[in-house]
């Protein structure tokens, strides 16, 4: 992680998220469906500028590290 510099003001955070599939099916075993889902995340950050750091699946939710600036509350990020 490094810090990042803007006109006024330099930062460095990064958020964890857990989203959880509903009910906690095991959805997400099969690797078509982790990279599709990788992509769809990967391309939101490009257009709202969010670094994914690393995307993470345990069958029944997604783990999530994104950093972003702190223009973004915590909740417009997720």
């Amino acid at each position: 992680m490094e810090t990042k510099f803007a006109s006024h003001c330099s930062h460095k955070i990064r958020y964890h998220m857990v989203l959880c599939v509903k009910y906690r099916k095991q959805l997400l075993r099969d690797r078509g469906r982790i990279a599709k889902l990788a992509q769809t995340i990967k391309e939101i950050g490009k257009a709202y500028w969010f670094e994914t750091d690393e995307i993470g699946t345990d069958g029944d939710h997604v783990h999530l590290f994104i950093g972003a600036a702190p223009r973004y509350s915590p909740s417009n990020v997720m």
